[in-house]
């Protein structure tokens, strides 16, 4: 079993929102220091171990009725009727915890206010606390089988026989208390041979309590005292460890089960988590609205392109592709600028530069092939027209020339790049 943290809330004599805890191991040693302090501070000193609560055990009303019936449902129903005479409060203002019957048919019960618990369990989930049980500090006592065990602490003293509960009772006057529990008072005379006491008492304490304490030593078998420097805490987390069968979290109390009951513990870095998602999902529909707001411009942009590169088109939106259509034509624009006709007179005119005093007679176009007829000065003109087409990139084939008086003419075909 896991090292336990136990947690004292509220802490005896202290103020309403302090506590007390310490750390003990699977035996019931302690591990560190007894702490002290707020809710929050025990939170932080937690340190992922299972927690363990006691609250005040005068709070909590011990009982062991004999019921008839068996069954946990049945006990549950049987349970409030059978205490009614001993709880002052309403019945139906109490939360009922029943341990194992017995061979007697005896049930071990914890009484305690609905409200006043839900208020201690609100204050440890507030601070980020989840208990896997809570005891009446009482039912820690140790249970000794051949000694009548009594706790010391403030202004309440904790009584338990052997093999009984305990009994939680206000120490003013300690005397008083103390034969409520069944000891012998000062007006008896003669010892209990059958009672040996055992008393832990808190070195704080243990000066006031000290003359009542010592008076039982006459009237009682034997009476052992050990004053516990460091308090009754880890005394009471032993208890705790060794195992007592009635925690108060049952029914509606019952902890959660999986991550449900891990919550609180987890709250923090799931919220963080959540916002963390909503202001990323913020970020990513911003950034949407911005590109649908860009490819909305880009496709007016385009549709207005389209409606200049495609005049003959009536019904842009009925084209499968209006931005391949719009590509087709530019391409089909360029290529009848750089390779038709347009394209082979700029290279003609550029060509003919190169032989001044060449002249066209005639052109034909066709097909992407130009056929000229060249009237030039000599053979060499012709042969620069020709050289000067192929420089920019024209299939350029001179097919003939003859000679005519002092002049020659010449037979020219021009073919475009893309022919």
């Amino acid at each position: 079993m896991a090292d336990s943290f136990v947690l004292r809330f509220p802490a005896p004599g202290a103020s309403p929102d302090a506590a007390e805890w310490v750390v003990v191991d699977a035996r019931g040693a302690r591990l560190g220091e007894v702490g002290r302090g707020t809710l929050a501070e025990a939170a932080r000193a937690q340190g992922g171990h299972r927690l363990l609560l006691l609250v005040p055990g005068t709070e909590v009303t011990l009982a062991a009725p004999e019921l008839p019936a068996r069954g946990s449902g049945k006990l549950a129903k049987l349970v409030p009727f059978a205490l009614e005479e001993q709880i002052a409060a309403e019945i139906e203002s109490m939360h009922f915890a029943l341990g194992h019957q017995g061979a007697d048919r005896r049930v071990p019960v914890a009484a305690v206010e609905r409200a006043r618990l839900a208020g201690w369990l609100a204050a440890l989930e507030a601070a980020g606390l989840a208990p896997a049980a809570v005891y009446p500090d009482s039912l820690t006592v140790p249970d000794n089988p051949a000694h009548v065990v009594i706790v010391l602490e403030g202004e309440r003293v904790v009584v338990r026989r052997p093999a009984a509960l305990p009994l939680a009772l206000e120490a003013d006057p300690l005397a008083a208390a103390l034969a409520v529990a069944g000891l012998p008072s000062a007006a008896e005379d003669g010892p209990d041979s059958a009672a040996h006491v055992l008393v832990y008492v808190d070195s704080v304490d243990w000066p006031r309590h000290q003359p009542v304490i010592e008076a039982l030593r006459d009237r009682v078998a034997t009476l052992k005292v050990q004053v516990l420097a460091d308090g009754v805490l880890p005394l009471l987390a032993a208890g705790a460890v060794a195992g007592p069968v009635l925690s108060l979290l049952q029914g509606e109390f019952l902890p959660r089960q999986g991550l449900a009951g891990q919550w609180s513990r987890w709250r923090l870095a799931a919220s963080l988590a959540a916002a963390f998602l909503l202001l990323h999902m913020a970020t990513l529909g911003v950034d949407w609205w911005r590109l649908s707001r860009d490819e909305a411009k880009v496709d007016l942009e385009l549709r207005a392109a389209a409606a200049e590169a495609l005049p003959n088109v009536q019904n842009l939106a009925r084209l499968p592709n209006l931005r391949l259509a719009v590509e087709s034509r530019v391409r089909g624009t360029r290529a009848a600028i750089t390779e038709g006709l347009l394209g082979t007179l700029g290279v003609l005119s550029a060509s003919i530069g190169a032989a001044p005093g060449t002249q066209v007679q005639s052109l034909s176009y066709r097909s992407g092939t130009t056929e000229l007829t060249l009237d030039a000065p000599d053979v060499a003109a012709l042969d620069r027209v020709q050289q000067a087409a192929k420089g920019r990139g024209f299939d350029a084939q001179l097919q003939g020339a003859t000679k005519r008086d002092q002049r020659y003419e010449g037979h020219l075909q021009l073919k475009g790049p893309g022919t």
